[in-house]
């Protein structure tokens, strides 16, 4: 019997996109799949169309203690960390199972790209920088860029998560934990589409709250957290300038990110005391 795959995915006013994302995952390939919904209390339709799906579905306070919540509660033999506004193709479990069953690896990561919704510069830039980082297939914990999300359930629950986990780096910190367990992780042929925000407003408004988490996090993981604040290597390569317009596109990017995360920084300072 193929071995059992729980897909832990946390949701927080997530309609647009959970319906398509759920309907991805009993569109695969692989037949033994177990939905983990951890909701961070949606005021949306979030949890009537999860019940549609799963069973499983349980309240978590953060994106952080959802993941948390969902290792505790998953049955599988593998965890498979999922975005409620990501979509995977049909073969992307059953080529992770693979890897990890027959050729002996503890984890896989996957070519992550952007599924387009308005075709905006945002998500263009977005979804340059995804092939970028993915392209040149470095998942380092420390200097890469891309993150595994699919594991071997029992090093996954040897992680200690803490009673209060990082909100943001979480998978990156999952990551770095994996690697000094000495696991061994493959890139695997199979693909994660993503929604992306689709306007610079709301790139700053998601790294503004990014910046409240980022002193905790940076106090735990310092060396993580410096070194995916600073440009990885991945963007010091021929392949980065391939579409010269949209490099040129990222440093505006980032430099709205590298700003709203610290204005999110200094509230998350100021905030206690006012």
């Amino acid at each position: 019997m193929s071995p059992l795959v729980s897909v832990i995915i946390p949701t927080y006013n997530s309609e647009r996109t959970l319906q398509e994302c759920l309907s991805a995952l009993t569109s695969q390939h692989y037949p033994n799949i177990e939905i983990i919904i951890t909701d961070s209390f949606s005021k949306d339709r979030t949890k009537e169309i999860a019940r549609n799906f799963t069973d499983i579905i349980i309240d978590a306070e953060s994106l952080a203690l959802a993941r948390k919540k969902g290792v505790e509660l998953a049955k599988g033999k593998y965890i498979l960390f999922l975005d409620s506004d990501q979509i995977i193709n049909p073969d992307t479990i059953e080529l992770s199972v693979k890897a990890c069953d027959e050729a002996g690896f503890d984890g896989v990561t996957h070519f992550e790209r952007s599924k387009i919704y308005k075709n905006t510069l945002v998500e263009r830039l977005i979804n340059y920088d995804k092939w970028i980082f993915h392209s040149e297939e470095d998942d380092d914990p420390i200097y890469g860029t891309a993150e595994p999300r699919f594991f071997r359930a029992d090093l996954v629950k040897k992680i200690d998560f803490l009673d209060n986990p990082p909100i943001t780096f979480e998978l990156a910190i999952i990551n770095l934990k994996m690697n000094k367990m000495g696991a061994k992780i493959k890139f695997v042929n199979a693909y994660i589409y993503h929604y992306e925000t689709f306007t610079f407003t709301q790139v700053a408004r998601k790294f503004f709250r990014y910046g409240f988490y980022y002193i905790p996090a940076l106090k735990r993981f310092p060396n993580l957290v410096i070194h995916h604040s600073a440009p990885r290597r991945t963007y010091f390569t021929l392949r980065a300038l391939k579409q010269p317009f949209l490099f040129l596109g990222l440093f505006v990017l980032y430099g709205i990110k590298g700003l709203a995360t610290f204005c999110g920084i200094i509230a998350s300072v100021f905030k206690p005391r006012c």
